[in-house]
């Protein structure tokens, strides 16, 4: 029985966007190791009774931890496509996998990709950040604002480091995140723009995929999304409405990881 890649995301039900972004991850990594079966976990409940109610079938990772072992599969890599090692990637992740980890010969889960901050050829910030601007520049005298998604529960760190890391290297970047409860939050973010004398602004997401948080809260026309909330406070708003998978740069580093778990 050949081994198995699990790629495991959060997930998403529109299909447009799906197709943009996951389907082309998933394609990537079965096409550069074609000696493995590739197959596909989404970690949200609600996201999967959604694609459900749609008429689409999407296992949790237990659920496709479970068909495996059935299947009699010894050997499983799991590789998130998360992006930070947050509450999802330990709960729905880590320790769904190791409650499988005797019932497989080898069951290794890989990093997300916000994962290695120690300044080495691995570190995760830099080329995460290399990755994101070879394909997104923003225009002289314009400032760029990439949004993130943030954690309602527990801050995550990874945007402020993200933060740090770019004003260290003289990006024109500002990075926020869409729960207000967590930081850096929009307040922070119109502080920065405000003290940097921009007035026009490149509004970009720094999500994997599409869906309602780039339509509707990124560059939606309601007073409450990020571009309205720009606009009403004195910016001009350029949008690129591209998500991180859909920019082949970004998906190169799920290849990265894949072959560091499988040869690690």
């Amino acid at each position: 029985m050949r081994p198995a890649i699990v790629v495991t995301s959060f997930g998403v039900s529109a299909s447009e966007a799906r197709e943009k972004s996951l389907v082309p991850i998933v394609r990537e990594i079965a096409e550069g190791f074609p000696e493995f079966t590739v197959v596909e976990a989404y970690t949200s409940a609600f996201i999967r009774r959604r694609l459900q109610e749609a008429g689409i079938d999407m296992a949790s990772l237990s659920e496709r931890l479970e068909e495996l072992c059935r299947a009699g599969v010894r050997e499983v890599y799991v590789q998130p496509t998360h992006l930070t090692p947050g509450e999802e990637y330990e709960n729905k992740i880590l320790k769904e996998a190791e409650a499988f980890s005797s019932r497989f010969d080898v069951l290794k889960v890989g990093e997300p990709v916000f994962f290695r901050a120690d300044g080495t050829e691995n570190d995760d910030i830099a080329h995460g950040l290399a990755a994101i601007f070879s394909g997104l520049a923003a225009q002289e005298g314009e400032g760029m604002v990439l949004l993130g998604h943030g954690s309602p529960h527990r801050h995550n760190p990874v945007y402020a480091l993200l933060q740090q890391r770019a004003d260290e290297e003289g990006l024109p970047v500002h990075i926020g995140v869409l729960e207000e409860a967590d930081v850096p939050n929009f307040a922070m973010v119109l502080d920065r723009l405000e003290k940097s004398g921009e007035k026009r602004v490149l509004l970009a997401p720094l999500l994997l995929a599409g869906g309602r948080h780039v339509t509707h809260d990124l560059a939606g026309d309601e007073p409450a999304s990020w571009k309205s909330r720009l606009q009403k406070a004195g910016f001009s708003v350029r949008l690129d409405k591209r998500t991180l998978g859909e920019r082949a740069a970004f998906r190169r580093i799920y290849m990265e990881k894949v072959c560091r778990l499988i040869g690690g």
